[in-house]
């Protein structure tokens, strides 16, 4: 206080000498007006006003505008004056003052030009984001067009926070803060207003319906909560896509791309040509009058996909022991299917000999790979029209229809097979500066997409059932001389056929196999898990009101809700549904917004939401933060934020075999189908079970039947209680945040962001064993029952985590523009996790601790040369989900760009790789390998920033 006290009396001081040892000429004069936006007329706040004359003389004079573009300027010097106004993203304006008055309007008209000798780094960031109460990473145009990547959606994992998980090559889902997942629930996506998730899957697929490079306008990711706004569903973030106006950008644009990625393992070269892979994209559009405009767009992808092909042993054993031996007989390949579920075998070696001491291990089948039961074409098919009519030059109504069909490869609950898989979205819009009605539909069609961990089980049971194999190994075994001539002979001789009945197991380059497999996928029923029928659907309305000029308290007050309908249809492949059983679900939520300048450098955004889902109770969602600019262009923020995230349709519904896992909604109409309290334990508790007795028998020599006793109280103690299932509820999280952000001299950018969130009922899943017999009756035959896959069963349940988790992170960026034209960026992100180690729920972080991204590009090396580059690198993580858990280990990859512009014709050719170095890594445990991705394209777009 009393420093502010002598910052004011010291200035005071200093303006009365200044006054004193003026020119007697000269007097006390000022000039008052607004600075606005030369397009949209709404005011510019903090505008630098400076008067180059005295500048040049060392005084420092002029001033800034205030947050509603106002502003007054003392002027000490004799008219005519010239004021220079500039502002980040906007032109400089030189202003001529020939007279004294208090209603200059000034007009900035927005900078989108390229300035031929050097970048102009208020491209990547507007005073609205500078002073935004939320973190904010954008993409525009121009910086789209230069990023070193095959298409726009891959350049956002440059972004600062941001987590890939890498499906297929056309297939990337987006996460940030933390809980990353094949099938991310807690991060929303967004073309145009619109929710891209595909209804029966409760997650976007990329961006396999949306805009093409040639129809992006901006990409924008906002990290961590933004459920007051957004709704309950946006619990980590946001992806918000804008594409082109049909009325600002009109005419013809075309796109050719040509790839190969060095996907065959024998040929690791640093460019491997072959497995190629073209796009092709077009986009026209046309306006009428300025009245009405249309416009559509269209791709088609054709290649190949990544493979998954981790063989490593997940299993009993060395992780480097991929096939079964006599050491390891329970071998579970990562990307081998039919071999998951072992079975415990107790064996003496040698029946003649009844003193010999007891042997018990697991075992299990022998699987197919990946490679042997699905085919790794991808394509994507898109189609995008929008036609729009403009009642006024603010009033706009827009009627917006996507689709797009894709077959990849992805990873849920198992790996999935999409095979002529569609979307379709339709919307019906009207906004203008003060409403917002917004309508629109998604309807998910699966085609003839398949379980390819599920095939790998069936395919397995066709050459002999799990009963029949089992017997015949343990007979083989125990019936040999001294164990002669061996395990592996057992294993052999239990492959073989059996008496006609059954060939044995199948030859994956043999015709009886491909007969096999096609019969499979032709009759599939819900009880084996191949097939997937998915027709599900979600219907979704938005209205918002602005409240700006209707009241005086608030700068802007918004007054917004929304209604969501979901109809999963599934035929009972998916979800619980059935003829007889058409499950719905609703939600809907009503919020307001209020933004208010406290003075002229400090501003204010609350927020309150409610929301009620139809098996849920209602929950409010509020948010606080607060703004100070310190100086021009340095902004400090801090927030404080409570959102609620309801269960999705699949943590609801979801009644889905995988093969060897059934897993389960959480709602009690689920869960009470399977009577699992009291007959059902912790797989958990049955794997720490059968490593101690295994212990007590293999090294310690005790009978397998007197050890089991000695650790019953194991399985005991974990049997599944009538309180373990109190009912499903909402995720809850509180975040604090504090954030700092600079742009100085209109070249460098400096970020910082700190946050911790608190998880309340975090959801995730309980992992329990259902045996025939119930162990709450007979415990001894349950867990016998337990270690064989024909006795019992394995049930993931959607439950609530009962601790409490808690997430903190560190977020930085500098990023600067040399005058010579160079830019370099650099983003690093720190993120752990706390949580309590004796909760059964397991909620996967799947996060990196340590991100960092480095880019360095220029776009005028030459006079129609440009080059980017890029490189990225994260620390090692584990990684947990329901098809498997295991470690991600870290990875480093570079990325490289040149463009050359053919101005005289509007086209660009571009020559790039991803990850040129063909580093084989993968960043979900049991996704795809991801190879190096070498183009070559060409582009012709009159609208593109040369």
């Amino acid at each position: 206080m009393l420093k502010l006290l002598y910052v004011k009396v010291s200035m005071t001081v200093l303006l009365l000498l200044s006054t004193l040892l003026a020119p007697t000429n000269v007097v006390a004069q000022s000039v008052s007006g607004k600075v606005i936006n030369a397009r949209t007329k709404e005011p510019i706040p903090l505008v630098s006003i400076t008067i180059p004359a005295m500048s040049a003389m060392a005084f420092k004079t002029g001033g800034s505008a205030n947050e509603k573009g106002e502003f007054t300027i003392d002027i000490d010097a004799d008219l005519p004056v010239e004021l220079e106004f500039s502002h980040v993203g906007y032109l400089r304006k030189k202003v001529m003052i020939t007279e004294l008055r208090n209603d200059l309007v000034i007009e900035l008209v927005e900078d989108f030009t390229q300035l031929d000798d050097f970048t102009v780094t208020s491209e990547k960031v507007t005073v609205e984001e500078l002073r935004a109460p939320i973190d904010i990473q954008k993409i525009d145009l121009r910086t789209l067009q230069y990023t070193p990547s095959f298409n726009f959606y891959d350049a956002i994992s440059n972004l600062k926070g941001v987590d890939f998980a890498t499906q297929s090559t056309i297939i990337q889902n987006v996460n940030t803060r933390g809980f990353n997942s094949n099938s991310n629930p807690r991060f929303r996506q967004f073309i145009d207003g619109i929710d891209t998730q595909a209804p029966g899957l409760s997650f976007s697929l990329g961006n396999i319906v949306g805009p093409s490079s040639l129809d992006i306008q901006s990409v924008k990711v906002i990290p961590g909560p933004s459920t007051s706004f957004y709704g309950p569903s946006a619990f980590n973030g946001i992806l918000d896509m804008q594409t082109k106006s049909a009325f600002d950008f009109q005419g013809f644009s075309f796109s050719a791309k040509l790839a190969t990625a060095a996907i065959e393992e024998t040929n690791r070269d640093f460019i491997n040509l072959g497995n190629n892979t073209t796009e092709f994209s077009a986009r026209y559009a046309v306006a009428f009058d300025d009245k009405i405009a249309f416009k559509v767009s269209g791709t088609v992808f054709e290649g190949v996909d990544f493979r998954a092909r981790n063989y490593d042993n997940k299993g009993a054993g060395f992780r480097f022991e991929q096939v079964h031996s006599d050491k390891t007989q329970g071998v579970d390949g990562i990307n081998v299917y039919g071999d998951d579920r072992p079975t415990v075998m107790l064996l003496q070696k040698n029946n003649l000999l009844p003193d010999a001491p007891d042997t018990v291990f697991y075992l299990t089948r022998t699987g197919y790979r990946e490679e042997n039961i699905v085919n790794y074409d991808a394509r994507n098919y898109k189609f995008n029209a929008a036609l729009s009519y403009r009642l006024n030059e603010e009033s706009e109504f827009n009627l917006t229809a996507q689709y797009g069909l894709a077959d990849a490869m992805i990873t849920g609950v198992d790996r999935i097979a999409l095979r002529d898989f569609e979307i379709s979205q339709f919307k019906a819009e009207f906004k203008s500066p003060k409403f917002l009605l917004r309508a629109y539909t998604t309807k998910q069609n699966s085609g003839n997409t398949y379980n390819a961990g599920a095939l790998g089980e069936e395919l397995v049971q066709a050459g002999k059932p799990d009963a029949l194999w089992f017997q015949q190994f343990r007979n083989f075994y125990e019936n040999t001389l001294g164990g002669v001539p061996g395990i592996e002979f057992a294993r052999e001789r239990a492959e073989g056929p059996t008496s006609g009945l059954f060939s044995g197991r199948l030859d994956p380059e043999s015709e009886e196999y491909n007969l096999a497999r096609t019969q499979l996928l032709n009759n599939s029923t819900p009880s084996d898990g191949i097939a997937i029928k998915d027709q599900s659907s979600l219907s979704h309305l938005d209205v918002r009101y602005s409240f700006k000029e209707d009241q005086e308290f608030f700068d802007d007050l918004f007054l917004g809700g929304s209604y969501r309908f979901y109809d999963p249809e599934s035929s009972g492949t998916v979800f619980v549904d059935s003829a007889a059983n058409d499950v719905t679900n609703y939600e809907y939520g009503v919020y307001v917004e209020g933004q208010k300048a406290l003075d002229d450098r400090t501003n204010l955004t609350v927020s309150l939401r409610y929301d009620r889902n139809e098996n849920f109770d209602p929950k409010l969602n509020q948010r606080i933060s607060v703004v100070r600019n310190y100086k021009n262009n340095h902004y400090f923020r801090a927030s404080f934020s409570r959102g609620f995230r309801f269960p999705n349709v699949l943590e609801q519904f979801q009644n889905q075999n995988l093969g060897d896992v059934q897993l389960i909604g959480g709602l009690s109409e689920v869960t009470d189908n399977y009577d699992l309290v009291g007959n059902a334990f912790l797989q958990s508790a049955l794997l720490d079970y059968n490593d101690r007795v295994f212990e007590a028998v293999n090294v310690n020599g005790e009978r397998y039947v007197q050890a089991q006793g000695q650790f019953f109280d194991i399985i005991r103690d974990n049997i599944v209680a009538a309180e373990d299932f109190d009912g499903l509820e909402p995720e809850r999280i509180t975040t604090i945040e504090f954030g700092y952000r600079s742009l100085v001299q209109e070249r460098r950018i400096f970020e910082v962001t700190v946050y911790r969130n608190y998880y309340q009922n975090f959801i995730g899943n309980r992992r329990l064993v259902r045996t025939r017999t119930s162990p709450s009756i007979d415990l001894q035959r349950a867990i016998d029952q337990a270690n064989n896959p024909a006795t019992s069963d394995l049930v993931f349940v959607t439950d609530n985590a009962e601790g409490n988790i808690i997430t903190q992170g560190v977020e930085l960026l500098y990023d600067i523009t040399g005058l010579s034209g160079i830019n370099f960026g650099v983003n690093a992100t720190f993120a752990n996790i706390i949580q309590d180690a004796n909760d059964p729920i397991v909620p996967g972080f799947n996060t990196a601790p340590f991100k960092w991204n480095v880019t360095l590009g220029h776009r005028r090396i030459s006079r129609n040369l440009g080059g980017s580059f890029s490189w990225r690198a994260r620390s090692e993580y584990d990684w947990q989900s329901p098809f498997a858990d295991g470690p991600v280990r870290g990875f480093s990859t570079f990325d490289m760009q040149l463009t050359y512009r053919l101005p005289e014709i509007s086209s660009q050719i571009r020559i790039g790789g991803n990850n040129v170095y063909n580093i084989r890594q993968f960043n979900t445990f049991g996704g795809p390998e991801i190879n190096a991705f070498y183009y070559i394209s060409f582009v012709y777009d009159p609208f593109q920033k040369n």
